[in-house]
Protein backbone atom coordinates (compact mmCIF):
# COMPACT_ATOMS: atom_id res chain seq x y z
CA UNK A 1 0.00 0.00 0.00
CA UNK A 2 2.92 2.35 0.78
CA UNK A 3 4.41 1.81 -2.68
CA UNK A 4 1.02 2.67 -4.21
CA UNK A 5 0.84 5.97 -2.30
CA UNK A 6 4.37 6.94 -3.40
CA UNK A 7 3.44 6.16 -7.02
CA UNK A 8 0.30 8.34 -6.78
CA UNK A 9 2.39 11.20 -5.33
CA UNK A 10 4.94 10.81 -8.13
CA UNK A 11 2.21 10.98 -10.77
CA UNK A 12 0.71 14.02 -9.06
CA UNK A 13 4.01 15.84 -9.24
CA UNK A 14 4.58 14.85 -12.86
CA UNK A 15 1.14 16.08 -13.87
CA UNK A 16 2.19 19.51 -12.70
CA UNK A 17 5.13 19.67 -15.08
CA UNK A 18 4.72 21.90 -18.13
CA UNK A 19 7.25 21.21 -20.89
CA UNK A 20 8.27 23.46 -23.79
CA UNK A 21 11.05 22.98 -26.35
CA UNK A 22 12.95 25.54 -28.42
CA UNK A 23 15.31 24.49 -31.23
CA UNK A 24 17.81 26.90 -32.80
CA UNK A 25 20.34 26.58 -35.63
CA UNK A 26 23.70 28.19 -34.80
CA UNK A 27 25.68 30.19 -37.37
CA UNK A 28 29.12 31.77 -37.02
CA UNK A 29 30.57 34.24 -39.51
CA UNK A 30 27.73 33.39 -41.87
CA UNK A 31 28.09 29.57 -41.86
CA UNK A 32 26.21 26.89 -39.95
CA UNK A 33 28.18 25.40 -37.03
CA UNK A 34 25.60 23.58 -34.91
CA UNK A 35 22.28 23.35 -33.10
CA UNK A 36 20.89 24.24 -29.69
CA UNK A 37 17.87 22.58 -28.06
CA UNK A 38 16.32 24.21 -24.97
CA UNK A 39 13.74 22.26 -22.95
CA UNK A 40 11.79 24.23 -20.35
CA UNK A 41 9.87 22.72 -17.44
CA UNK A 42 7.79 24.20 -14.63
CA UNK A 43 7.71 21.94 -11.60
CA UNK A 44 5.16 22.71 -8.88
CA UNK A 45 5.35 21.09 -5.46
CA UNK A 46 2.49 20.12 -3.12
CA UNK A 47 3.31 23.22 -1.03
CA UNK A 48 2.63 25.52 -3.99
CA UNK A 49 6.29 26.16 -4.74
CA UNK A 50 7.30 26.47 -8.38
CA UNK A 51 10.68 25.88 -9.95
CA UNK A 52 11.53 26.72 -13.55
CA UNK A 53 14.04 24.34 -15.12
CA UNK A 54 16.03 24.71 -18.33
CA UNK A 55 17.88 21.84 -19.96
CA UNK A 56 19.99 23.20 -22.80
CA UNK A 57 21.97 21.01 -25.21
CA UNK A 58 24.22 22.57 -27.83
CA UNK A 59 26.44 20.86 -30.40
CA UNK A 60 28.96 22.75 -32.50
CA UNK A 61 31.64 21.96 -35.05
CA UNK A 62 34.23 24.70 -35.50
CA UNK A 63 36.58 24.32 -38.46
CA UNK A 64 39.99 26.01 -38.19
CA UNK A 65 42.21 25.41 -41.18
CA UNK A 66 42.94 21.68 -41.52
CA UNK A 67 41.60 21.01 -38.01
CA UNK A 68 38.15 20.96 -36.47
CA UNK A 69 36.80 20.98 -32.93
CA UNK A 70 33.50 19.27 -32.17
CA UNK A 71 31.95 20.43 -28.91
CA UNK A 72 28.84 19.58 -26.92
CA UNK A 73 27.54 21.61 -24.00
CA UNK A 74 24.80 20.33 -21.69
CA UNK A 75 23.49 22.80 -19.13
CA UNK A 76 20.79 22.22 -16.54
CA UNK A 77 19.71 25.13 -14.38
CA UNK A 78 16.76 26.08 -12.22
CA UNK A 79 15.24 29.19 -10.67
CA UNK A 80 12.12 30.32 -8.85
CA UNK A 81 9.18 30.62 -11.26
CA UNK A 82 8.10 34.02 -9.93
CA UNK A 83 11.24 35.87 -8.80
CA UNK A 84 13.65 34.00 -11.10
CA UNK A 85 16.08 33.77 -8.18
CA UNK A 86 18.78 31.24 -9.18
CA UNK A 87 18.66 27.85 -7.50
CA UNK A 88 21.38 25.73 -9.07
CA UNK A 89 23.26 25.05 -12.29
CA UNK A 90 25.41 22.29 -13.75
CA UNK A 91 27.06 22.56 -17.14
CA UNK A 92 29.24 19.95 -18.86
CA UNK A 93 31.43 20.97 -21.81
CA UNK A 94 32.94 18.18 -23.88
CA UNK A 95 35.17 18.20 -26.92
CA UNK A 96 37.20 15.46 -28.56
CA UNK A 97 39.99 15.61 -25.99
CA UNK A 98 38.73 17.01 -22.69
CA UNK A 99 35.76 17.60 -20.38
CA UNK A 100 34.93 20.45 -18.02
CA UNK A 101 32.09 20.60 -15.49
CA UNK A 102 30.74 23.80 -13.93
CA UNK A 103 28.46 23.71 -10.86
CA UNK A 104 26.79 26.45 -8.87
CA UNK A 105 24.37 26.40 -5.93
CA UNK A 106 22.58 29.35 -4.34
CA UNK A 107 22.35 29.07 -0.55
CA UNK A 108 20.46 32.07 0.79
CA UNK A 109 22.12 34.48 -1.60
CA UNK A 110 25.61 32.97 -1.35
CA UNK A 111 26.43 31.47 -4.73
CA UNK A 112 29.00 28.69 -4.35
CA UNK A 113 30.67 27.50 -7.55
CA UNK A 114 33.05 24.76 -8.60
CA UNK A 115 34.70 24.18 -11.97
CA UNK A 116 36.15 20.70 -12.41
CA UNK A 117 38.66 19.63 -15.03
CA UNK A 118 40.01 16.11 -14.61
CA UNK A 119 41.26 15.72 -11.05
CA UNK A 120 41.57 19.49 -10.49
CA UNK A 121 38.92 21.98 -9.42
CA UNK A 122 38.45 25.71 -8.95
CA UNK A 123 36.07 26.80 -6.16
CA UNK A 124 34.69 30.19 -5.20
CA UNK A 125 31.73 31.86 -3.46
CA UNK A 126 30.14 35.22 -4.12
CA UNK A 127 27.18 37.10 -2.62
CA UNK A 128 24.51 37.55 -5.32
CA UNK A 129 22.44 40.68 -5.87
CA UNK A 130 18.85 40.14 -4.72
CA UNK A 131 17.50 40.63 -8.27
CA UNK A 132 20.10 38.57 -10.17
CA UNK A 133 19.08 35.71 -12.45
CA UNK A 134 20.75 33.41 -14.95
CA UNK A 135 21.44 35.06 -18.32
CA UNK A 136 19.34 32.41 -20.11
CA UNK A 137 16.28 33.41 -18.08
CA UNK A 138 16.33 37.11 -18.87
CA UNK A 139 13.65 36.71 -21.56
CA UNK A 140 11.47 34.84 -19.08
CA UNK A 141 11.90 37.50 -16.41
CA UNK A 142 11.49 40.57 -18.64
CA UNK A 143 8.51 41.24 -20.90
CA UNK A 144 8.50 42.96 -24.28
CA UNK A 145 7.34 46.23 -22.69
CA UNK A 146 10.30 46.10 -20.30
CA UNK A 147 12.70 46.06 -23.25
CA UNK A 148 10.83 48.92 -24.92
CA UNK A 149 11.26 51.01 -21.74
CA UNK A 150 14.93 50.04 -21.38
CA UNK A 151 16.89 49.48 -18.21
CA UNK A 152 19.56 47.42 -16.48
CA UNK A 153 19.60 43.96 -14.94
CA UNK A 154 21.96 41.68 -13.02
CA UNK A 155 22.73 38.34 -14.69
CA UNK A 156 24.86 35.29 -13.96
CA UNK A 157 26.91 34.03 -16.90
CA UNK A 158 26.51 30.32 -17.56
CA UNK A 159 30.08 30.30 -18.93
CA UNK A 160 31.93 31.87 -16.00
CA UNK A 161 29.32 31.59 -13.20
CA UNK A 162 30.06 35.26 -12.43
CA UNK A 163 27.51 38.02 -11.91
CA UNK A 164 27.59 41.16 -14.03
CA UNK A 165 25.26 43.94 -15.14
CA UNK A 166 23.65 44.23 -18.56
CA UNK A 167 21.81 47.15 -20.13
CA UNK A 168 18.84 46.57 -22.39
CA UNK A 169 16.62 48.49 -24.77
CA UNK A 170 14.12 47.70 -27.50
CA UNK A 171 12.06 49.01 -30.36
CA UNK A 172 9.02 47.90 -32.32
CA UNK A 173 9.64 46.67 -35.85
CA UNK A 174 7.26 47.29 -38.73
CA UNK A 175 6.00 43.69 -38.60
CA UNK A 176 5.01 44.00 -34.93
CA UNK A 177 8.03 42.14 -33.55
CA UNK A 178 10.26 43.68 -30.89
CA UNK A 179 14.00 44.02 -31.49
CA UNK A 180 15.72 43.96 -28.10
CA UNK A 181 19.37 44.94 -27.68
CA UNK A 182 21.42 43.75 -24.71
CA UNK A 183 24.92 45.02 -23.94
CA UNK A 184 26.92 42.40 -22.07
CA UNK A 185 30.51 43.28 -21.12
CA UNK A 186 30.59 45.74 -24.02
CA UNK A 187 29.31 43.15 -26.52
CA UNK A 188 26.05 44.06 -28.34
CA UNK A 189 23.50 41.26 -28.56
CA UNK A 190 20.33 41.73 -30.60
CA UNK A 191 17.20 39.59 -30.19
CA UNK A 192 14.07 39.43 -32.32
CA UNK A 193 10.97 38.73 -30.17
CA UNK A 194 7.52 37.66 -31.38
CA UNK A 195 4.89 37.36 -28.67
CA UNK A 196 7.63 37.20 -26.06
CA UNK A 197 9.51 34.36 -27.77
CA UNK A 198 13.04 34.71 -29.14
CA UNK A 199 13.01 34.07 -32.88
CA UNK A 200 16.62 35.02 -33.50
CA UNK A 201 19.63 36.25 -31.57
CA UNK A 202 22.65 37.96 -33.04
CA UNK A 203 25.97 38.65 -31.29
CA UNK A 204 28.45 41.35 -32.36
CA UNK A 205 26.60 42.42 -35.50
CA UNK A 206 26.09 38.95 -37.00
CA UNK A 207 29.28 37.27 -35.82
CA UNK A 208 27.26 34.59 -34.01
CA UNK A 209 23.59 33.98 -34.89
CA UNK A 210 20.93 31.69 -33.41
CA UNK A 211 17.79 31.18 -35.54
CA UNK A 212 14.69 29.40 -34.28
CA UNK A 213 13.95 26.42 -36.52
CA UNK A 214 10.78 26.78 -38.55
CA UNK A 215 10.43 30.49 -37.87
CA UNK A 216 10.55 33.08 -40.63
CA UNK A 217 12.75 35.95 -39.48
CA UNK A 218 12.87 38.79 -42.02
CA UNK A 219 16.29 40.43 -41.74
CA UNK A 220 19.38 41.14 -43.78
CA UNK A 221 21.75 38.71 -42.06
CA UNK A 222 23.24 36.40 -44.69
CA UNK A 223 23.72 32.81 -43.51
CA UNK A 224 24.74 29.56 -45.18
CA UNK A 225 24.38 25.87 -44.34
CA UNK A 226 28.06 25.28 -45.17
CA UNK A 227 30.52 24.99 -42.26
CA UNK A 228 32.86 28.03 -42.29
CA UNK A 229 36.62 27.94 -41.82
CA UNK A 230 36.98 30.30 -38.84
CA UNK A 231 40.65 30.97 -39.58
CA UNK A 232 39.87 31.96 -43.15
CA UNK A 233 36.82 34.01 -42.19
CA UNK A 234 38.48 35.87 -39.33
CA UNK A 235 41.79 36.82 -40.96
CA UNK A 236 42.47 40.52 -41.33
CA UNK A 237 44.73 41.82 -44.11
CA UNK A 238 47.30 44.49 -43.41
CA UNK A 239 46.28 47.55 -45.43
CA UNK A 240 49.56 49.40 -44.99
CA UNK A 241 53.28 48.83 -45.56
CA UNK A 242 54.29 45.25 -46.32
CA UNK A 243 56.65 43.51 -43.85
CA UNK A 244 58.45 40.75 -45.75
CA UNK A 245 59.83 39.11 -42.59
CA UNK A 246 57.48 39.91 -39.72
CA UNK A 247 59.29 37.56 -37.32
CA UNK A 248 62.31 39.91 -37.48
CA UNK A 249 60.38 43.12 -36.75
CA UNK A 250 61.52 44.83 -33.56
CA UNK A 251 59.34 47.95 -33.71
CA UNK A 252 56.13 48.52 -35.66
CA UNK A 253 53.72 51.45 -35.74
CA UNK A 254 50.12 50.56 -36.67
CA UNK A 255 47.00 52.56 -37.42
CA UNK A 256 43.96 50.65 -36.12
CA UNK A 257 40.32 51.37 -36.88
CA UNK A 258 37.94 49.64 -34.49
CA UNK A 259 34.94 50.53 -32.34
CA UNK A 260 36.81 48.77 -29.53
CA UNK A 261 40.12 50.62 -29.92
CA UNK A 262 39.89 52.00 -26.38
CA UNK A 263 39.90 48.46 -24.91
CA UNK A 264 43.36 47.70 -26.37
CA UNK A 265 45.76 47.83 -23.41
CA UNK A 266 48.82 49.97 -22.93
CA UNK A 267 51.70 47.73 -21.91
CA UNK A 268 55.44 48.16 -21.49
CA UNK A 269 55.90 46.90 -25.06
CA UNK A 270 52.79 48.52 -26.56
CA UNK A 271 51.54 52.12 -26.46
CA UNK A 272 48.38 53.46 -28.05
CA UNK A 273 47.41 56.99 -29.03
CA UNK A 274 43.64 57.40 -28.75
CA UNK A 275 43.74 60.70 -30.67
CA UNK A 276 45.52 59.35 -33.77
CA UNK A 277 44.41 55.71 -33.56
CA UNK A 278 48.03 54.59 -33.62
CA UNK A 279 49.64 51.71 -31.73
CA UNK A 280 53.40 51.41 -31.35
CA UNK A 281 54.81 47.98 -30.49
CA UNK A 282 58.47 47.75 -29.47
CA UNK A 283 59.64 44.32 -28.31
CA UNK A 284 63.30 45.34 -28.14
CA UNK A 285 62.78 47.18 -24.85
CA UNK A 286 64.77 45.82 -21.91
CA UNK A 287 63.47 48.13 -19.19
CA UNK A 288 60.09 46.51 -18.47
CA UNK A 289 60.25 46.07 -14.70
CA UNK A 290 56.59 46.01 -13.63
CA UNK A 291 56.01 43.89 -10.54
CA UNK A 292 54.35 40.55 -11.36
CA UNK A 293 50.70 40.12 -10.45
CA UNK A 294 49.33 37.21 -8.46
CA UNK A 295 47.98 35.47 -11.57
CA UNK A 296 51.46 35.58 -13.14
CA UNK A 297 52.80 33.22 -10.47
CA UNK A 298 49.94 30.95 -9.43
CA UNK A 299 48.75 27.58 -10.67
CA UNK A 300 45.20 27.33 -12.08
CA UNK A 301 43.00 24.90 -14.01
CA UNK A 302 44.85 25.49 -17.28
CA UNK A 303 48.35 26.66 -16.40
CA UNK A 304 48.50 23.94 -13.74
CA UNK A 305 52.07 24.55 -12.59
CA UNK A 306 51.50 22.59 -9.36
CA UNK A 307 50.90 19.34 -11.28
CA UNK A 308 53.62 16.80 -10.30
CA UNK A 309 54.46 15.95 -13.92
CA UNK A 310 54.73 19.63 -14.82
CA UNK A 311 57.11 20.23 -11.90
CA UNK A 312 59.19 17.16 -12.81
CA UNK A 313 59.43 18.18 -16.47
CA UNK A 314 60.27 21.80 -15.64
CA UNK A 315 63.20 20.79 -13.44
CA UNK A 316 64.47 18.40 -16.08
CA UNK A 317 64.29 20.98 -18.87
CA UNK A 318 65.91 23.74 -16.79
CA UNK A 319 68.74 21.43 -15.78
CA UNK A 320 71.73 23.44 -14.54
CA UNK A 321 70.47 26.77 -15.89
CA UNK A 322 71.57 29.56 -13.56
CA UNK A 323 69.54 32.67 -14.37
CA UNK A 324 65.96 33.30 -15.46
CA UNK A 325 66.98 34.21 -19.01
CA UNK A 326 68.59 30.82 -19.55
CA UNK A 327 65.56 29.04 -18.12
CA UNK A 328 63.26 31.01 -20.43
CA UNK A 329 65.37 30.07 -23.46
CA UNK A 330 65.51 26.39 -22.58
CA UNK A 331 61.80 26.07 -21.82
CA UNK A 332 60.71 28.00 -24.95
CA UNK A 333 62.81 25.75 -27.18
CA UNK A 334 61.60 22.64 -25.36
CA UNK A 335 57.92 23.56 -25.79
CA UNK A 336 58.38 24.32 -29.48
CA UNK A 337 60.00 20.92 -30.08
CA UNK A 338 57.89 18.91 -27.64
CA UNK A 339 54.51 19.77 -29.17
CA UNK A 340 55.26 17.75 -32.27
CA UNK A 341 51.68 17.51 -33.50
CA UNK A 342 50.86 21.10 -34.51
CA UNK A 343 47.10 21.28 -35.07
CA UNK A 344 43.80 23.05 -34.32
CA UNK A 345 42.05 19.96 -32.96
CA UNK A 346 41.47 21.18 -29.39
CA UNK A 347 39.34 23.89 -27.86
CA UNK A 348 41.59 24.38 -24.82
CA UNK A 349 43.88 21.93 -23.04
CA UNK A 350 45.51 22.33 -19.65
CA UNK A 351 49.31 22.26 -19.51
CA UNK A 352 49.34 18.77 -18.01
CA UNK A 353 47.04 17.59 -20.82
CA UNK A 354 49.38 19.13 -23.40
CA UNK A 355 52.27 17.34 -21.71
CA UNK A 356 50.50 14.02 -22.26
CA UNK A 357 49.17 14.66 -25.77
CA UNK A 358 52.11 16.61 -27.30
CA UNK A 359 49.48 18.29 -29.45
CA UNK A 360 47.95 21.69 -30.06
CA UNK A 361 48.18 25.19 -31.47
CA UNK A 362 49.53 28.48 -30.10
CA UNK A 363 47.31 28.33 -27.00
CA UNK A 364 48.66 24.93 -26.01
CA UNK A 365 52.23 26.17 -26.57
CA UNK A 366 51.65 29.24 -24.38
CA UNK A 367 49.81 27.29 -21.69
CA UNK A 368 52.57 24.70 -21.37
CA UNK A 369 55.28 27.37 -21.40
CA UNK A 370 53.53 29.34 -18.64
CA UNK A 371 53.03 26.31 -16.40
CA UNK A 372 56.61 25.07 -16.77
CA UNK A 373 58.08 28.51 -16.05
CA UNK A 374 55.85 29.13 -13.02
CA UNK A 375 56.85 25.70 -11.71
CA UNK A 376 60.43 27.04 -11.80
CA UNK A 377 59.42 30.15 -9.89
CA UNK A 378 59.50 32.47 -12.94
CA UNK A 379 56.43 34.75 -13.34
CA UNK A 380 54.71 34.49 -16.73
CA UNK A 381 51.80 36.30 -18.36
CA UNK A 382 49.36 34.80 -20.88
CA UNK A 383 48.98 37.22 -23.81
CA UNK A 384 46.18 37.15 -26.40
CA UNK A 385 46.10 39.25 -29.54
CA UNK A 386 46.74 39.46 -33.27
CA UNK A 387 49.90 38.35 -35.09
CA UNK A 388 50.96 39.08 -38.66
CA UNK A 389 51.91 36.29 -41.06
CA UNK A 390 54.51 36.61 -43.88
CA UNK A 391 51.52 36.96 -46.24
CA UNK A 392 50.52 40.19 -44.52
CA UNK A 393 47.44 38.79 -42.76
CA UNK A 394 46.57 39.08 -39.07
CA UNK A 395 45.28 36.07 -37.12
CA UNK A 396 44.36 35.58 -33.49
CA UNK A 397 47.33 34.30 -31.54
CA UNK A 398 48.50 33.45 -28.03
CA UNK A 399 51.98 34.07 -26.61
CA UNK A 400 53.65 34.95 -23.28
CA UNK A 401 55.67 37.51 -21.40
CA UNK A 402 58.19 36.11 -18.90
CA UNK A 403 60.11 37.94 -16.18
CA UNK A 404 63.80 37.54 -17.07
CA UNK A 405 66.95 38.64 -15.31
CA UNK A 406 66.63 42.29 -16.37
CA UNK A 407 62.87 42.61 -16.90
CA UNK A 408 59.91 41.21 -18.80
CA UNK A 409 60.57 39.49 -22.12
CA UNK A 410 57.95 38.68 -24.83
CA UNK A 411 58.16 34.96 -25.67
CA UNK A 412 56.53 33.11 -28.56
CA UNK A 413 57.24 29.39 -28.16
CA UNK A 414 55.04 28.60 -31.17
CA UNK A 415 57.61 30.33 -33.38
CA UNK A 416 60.51 29.61 -30.97
CA UNK A 417 61.22 33.33 -30.50
CA UNK A 418 62.88 34.93 -27.48
CA UNK A 419 62.22 37.82 -27.56
CA UNK A 420 59.14 37.72 -29.77
CA UNK A 421 58.78 40.12 -32.70
CA UNK A 422 56.73 43.31 -32.85
CA UNK A 423 54.46 42.18 -35.72
CA UNK A 424 51.67 41.61 -33.19
CA UNK A 425 49.11 43.57 -31.19
CA UNK A 426 48.16 42.65 -27.62
CA UNK A 427 44.40 42.67 -27.01
CA UNK A 428 44.16 41.26 -23.48
CA UNK A 429 46.12 39.46 -20.77
CA UNK A 430 44.81 36.21 -19.33
CA UNK A 431 43.95 35.75 -15.66
CA UNK A 432 43.60 32.87 -13.24
CA UNK A 433 39.85 32.21 -12.97
CA UNK A 434 36.71 31.60 -15.01
CA UNK A 435 35.80 35.29 -15.07
CA UNK A 436 39.09 36.24 -16.72
CA UNK A 437 38.80 33.35 -19.19
CA UNK A 438 35.39 34.66 -20.24
CA UNK A 439 36.92 38.12 -20.69
CA UNK A 440 39.45 36.62 -23.12
CA UNK A 441 36.63 35.03 -25.14
CA UNK A 442 34.70 38.30 -25.23
CA UNK A 443 37.81 40.20 -26.37
CA UNK A 444 38.17 37.81 -29.30
CA UNK A 445 34.54 38.53 -30.24
CA UNK A 446 35.20 42.27 -30.17
CA UNK A 447 38.02 42.04 -32.71
CA UNK A 448 36.81 39.27 -35.02
CA UNK A 449 34.99 41.72 -37.26
CA UNK A 450 35.03 45.40 -38.14
CA UNK A 451 38.78 45.97 -37.67
CA UNK A 452 41.15 47.67 -40.14
CA UNK A 453 44.92 47.57 -39.52
CA UNK A 454 47.58 49.50 -41.42
CA UNK A 455 51.33 49.26 -40.84
CA UNK A 456 52.69 52.81 -40.96
CA UNK A 457 56.37 52.10 -40.23
CA UNK A 458 58.62 49.30 -38.98
CA UNK A 459 62.20 48.38 -38.20
CA UNK A 460 64.03 45.17 -37.46
CA UNK A 461 64.97 44.23 -33.91
CA UNK A 462 68.08 42.75 -32.38
CA UNK A 463 69.23 39.16 -32.58
CA UNK A 464 66.88 36.52 -31.22
CA UNK A 465 68.24 34.37 -28.46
Amino acid sequence: MRRFNILILFLFLMLNVVAEEDVFTIYMLGGEIGESVDTWNEKRGPDGSCELELLSRATMKIVRGAGAVEMTTTTKLSADCVTFEPKRIESVVRDMSSNETLRGVNNGGLFSTEIVRGSKSEKSSVRLSSDATFFSLIFKKLREEDFLKGGRAKVISEESLRESEISYSGQKAGDGSVVATLIYQGIPMRYTLVNGKVMKSEVQNGLLVYRRKGAAVPDGTAVSSSVPDILEKSKNRNLGLFIAEPRKAGKVVYHVESDNFSTIPDTCFQKKNVTTGEITVDTTRQDCLDAPKKEDTMSNLYEDSSDPEIIKTAKKVAGNAVGRDEKIDRVAKFVSRYISNKNYDHSNLSASEVLRKKSGDCTEHSTLFAALMRALGVPVKMVYGLVMTPDGEFFFHNWNEALGDTGWVPVDSTFRLVPADAARITIIYGGADSGSREQVSLSVFRFLTGVKIRVKSFSEGGLRR
